[in-house]
């Protein structure tokens, strides 16, 4: 399911009408907001998750907090801790604030909507979308991690697959980098005669895992 279908059905399919009613829109100008401002979001996570490190943080971004729970919320519109947590995301995801303001003013050119306005909208926005993302994502990785696991993952790695994976990947690197290093003292003839083998496992499709968000 796209995004924008999964933020559509949230909170009884009304997430629209309650935002409107929230902002002073119409449902119908909430939803084309909404649509507008998915792609430089979901692009975002996809460009960080490109990379080993990117996803490691992309993994623990989405592990800690449920924003998915935000989601299916009709009071979180005007909520000052959502809207922090919404002004986190955008950080996160844009780093800088002149990149933010860029791109209010690039959908001010196709929306009837002020920039203060979609300033203010835009917070809520971001925890909507990235709940989307952990709606999308949660129960794939949870199945990821459950094969990972060999069948031993317990509920609450299952629950928060993204940490579970992170912490994977973390120690996965930290296990093949001390296998160089024994590797490479063998190879100067000091250390440990014997080089414990380190199996080599399947790394985590990182392009495959947001593309498309």
């Amino acid at each position: 399911m796209k995004l924008f279908q999964i933020i559509a059905s949230a909170q009884g399919s009304r997430a629209f009408s309650n935002m409107g009613q929230a902002f002073g829109f119409t449902d119908e100008l909430m939803a084309q907001a909404v649509r507008y401002f998915i792609p430089p979001m979901a692009k975002a996570i996809e460009k960080r998750a490109q990379t080993h490190e990117g996803l490691l943080a992309v993994l623990e971004f989405l592990g800690s907090r449920r924003y998915d729970r935000f989601l299916d919320d009709p009071r979180i519109f005007g909520h000052g801790q959502v809207q922090k947590e919404g002004e986190r995301v955008l950080e996160y995801l844009f780093v800088r604030d002149s990149r933010v303001k860029k791109i209010i003013e690039n959908r001010t050119k196709v929306l009837p909507i002020e920039a203060p306005a979609l300033q203010n909208i835009l917070p809520y926005i971001a925890v909507m979308v990235i709940g989307a993302i952990e709606v999308k994502t949660r129960r794939p990785l949870g199945v990821i991690w459950h094969r990972i696991a060999k069948g031993a993952a317990d509920d609450r790695e299952l629950a928060n697959p993204y940490l579970a994976l992170a912490q994977h990947l973390r120690k996965q690197e930290r296990d093949q980098k001390e296998h160089r290093r024994r590797r490479f003292f063998s190879f100067l003839g000091v250390g440990s005669s014997q080089t414990p083998q380190v199996r080599d496992e399947p790394v985590l499709d990182a392009p495959n895992l947001f593309q498309s968000a």
